[in-house]
């Protein structure tokens, strides 16, 4: 089929006027088109142009031939045969075309466009998990260090969690190959399985639960402060708004499917990006200097030292998702490639988001631009979508952890697989979090983001997965392999964040 269409492509270039008249003198020579031709039918009928060239005529008179025009009959339309058209028309035919397969356009198919949908929907439930509440208290952290240092730290620290995340992907995957259960859930699940301790996996299931619990007090105590600020009018408490709030989210939690909460998860994030484009583009044509801003220096007083200890566990805290990724494994079928990419992309737009917004908070163009009615609705609408996003997430980790607790407790089935959360695992996940915030009259709760920052994010998301890893790759009767590059990173960073937060510490209270 190819090499008729390049024939038929060829041929149709014969109606120029010059070439008609080469084929018009040799027909004289070589007489009309025999039937035994290679050329193909579809060439020999084709008809030709009655224009004459008086260039070809002038090279036909010099090659001492007759200028005698070609007569056609009537009934005769054919093309005659010339020796150029037959020799041109067999190299075509003789042309390899198996070349021409490798220009084929990729065409994506309905199972390729639904495997890209799960990975993007994927990296968006990470994201809505990382941005979240705890964003409000960045420029302070960061104007601290200077936005320079800030976005050199928000770089590095966003490395060190991605590494993080990988490996705790590798450890879901390979419990899930390696065993007849269907999903590993949590963290607990890690460590019972992994590391076949009862005690250690108690352990590191009350990490989890604690580092998620604070997340969740911090996000409920601000939903509540953000809904009355915004409709001052109506003399609205705080703390009944952030009990109002966390209502909403534990019914939400136990009606709805882990995909239904998951797309909850992803308008929330379409929300938030829509949103912030809105507030963030007139924000940044507000800076006054974006130089001057960008270069500015660390407004600590004690200089780079202190200020670095005071912004590392807040931003450590705020690139946290970690917790969401046995979630975002099994949603990916335990695809390797999948849930690489999707931990890569998910986690690297909180990232840019961060950057940007201390940018313009530091710049004072979020000043100017919240003081309108639009950047008003627009910062509004961006402080919900993100604290939304953050609380469904965290509420889906606490659940799984609490599941976990629940079926080891009461239930012989260990490899029990469900799609919907069930009411004590939520009413578990959402209370103790929302009787803090009540207990404490709705108050800023930074410092619980802090000491998780500073201590237990460093030991569950940076030590735990070495040990996991490590574990699961040791065959039985071998000795565990060295560490490589990626273990040694993790675990020189929790070692270096623990102790620096001790070190700041103790200088604290000396003077």
């Amino acid at each position: 089929m190819m090499k008729k269409s390049g024939l038929l492509l060829l041929a149709s270039c014969t109606t120029s006027s010059a070439f008609q008249q080469v084929l018009t003198f040799n027909c004289l020579q070589n007489g009309p088109i025999r039937s035994n031709s290679k050329i193909p039918r579809a060439v020999q009928y084709m008809q030709p142009s009655s224009m004459e060239s008086d260039d070809v005529k002038g090279r036909s008179r010099r090659l001492g031939k007759v200028d005698t025009p070609y007569k056609v009959s009537n009934g005769d339309k054919r093309v005659p045969r010339t020796e150029l058209l037959a020799a041109t028309l067999e190299s075509v035919e003789n042309v390899d075309t198996s070349l021409l397969g490798r220009f084929e356009m990729p065409v994506l198919g309905p199972k390729k466009v639904e495997a890209v949908t799960k990975v993007l929907s994927a990296s968006l439930l990470i994201t809505g998990n990382t941005v979240g509440s705890s964003m409000f208290v960045l420029p302070e952290a960061v104007g601290g260090v200077g936005l320079l240092n800030g976005s050199a730290l928000f770089i590095g620290l966003y490395l060190y969690n991605l590494i993080s995340g990988l490996l705790l992907a590798d450890v879901a995957i390979e419990l899930h190959e390696s065993s007849d259960c269907e999903v590993p859930s949590s963290f607990k699940d890690f460590a019972d399985v992994a590391m076949k301790s009862g005690a250690a996996g108690n352990a590191i299931g009350a990490a989890s639960l604690l580092i998620n619990s604070c997340f969740l007090a911090f996000g409920i105590s601000h939903a509540g402060h953000l809904v009355a600020n915004t409709l001052p009018g109506f003399g609205l408490e705080p703390t009944m708004v952030a009990a109002g709030f966390a209502t909403i989210l534990a019914v939400a939690s136990f009606t709805q499917t882990n995909h239904g909460l998951e797309k909850i998860a992803n308008v929330a994030v379409m929300v938030l990006f829509s949103s912030f484009a809105s507030l963030l583009l007139p924000s940044l044509v507000n800076v006054s200097d974006p130089m001057v801003t960008l270069l500015a220096p660390g407004t600590n007083p004690g200089g780079f030292g202190p200020a670095a200890a005071a912004a590392i566990p807040l931003i450590l805290s705020s690139l946290t998702y970690q917790n969401i990724v046995p979630s975002i494994t099994k949603l990916l079928d335990f695809d390797r490639t999948k849930s690489s990419v999707a931990i890569a992309l998910g986690s690297f737009l909180p990232v840019a988001v961060y950057i940007a917004w201390c940018f313009a908070a530091l710049g004072g163009g979020l000043d100017n631009s919240s003081t309108s009615g639009a950047g008003g609705a627009a910062l509004a609408t961006f402080s919900a979508s993100a604290l939304i996003g953050s609380c469904v997430a965290c509420t889906m980790s606490l659940a799984e952890e609490y599941e976990s607790i629940i079926s080891s407790a009461f239930s012989s089935e260990n490899c029990s697989v469900k799609d919907k959360f069930s009411i004590p695992a939520v009413t578990m996940a959402v209370a103790p979090p929302a009787a803090v915030v009540l207990a404490t009259g709705c108050s800023d709760l930074t410092c619980a983001l802090h000491f998780c920052g500073a201590f237990v994010t460093p030991f569950l998301y940076g030590l735990l997965p070495i040990m996991l890893f490590q574990t699961i790759s040791k065959k039985d009767g071998e000795t565990a392999s060295p560490p490589n590059l990626q273990s040694t990173i993790l675990a020189s960073g929790a070692v270096g964040f623990i102790g620096q937060e001790i070190i700041h510490d103790i200088s604290q209270i000396i003077a």
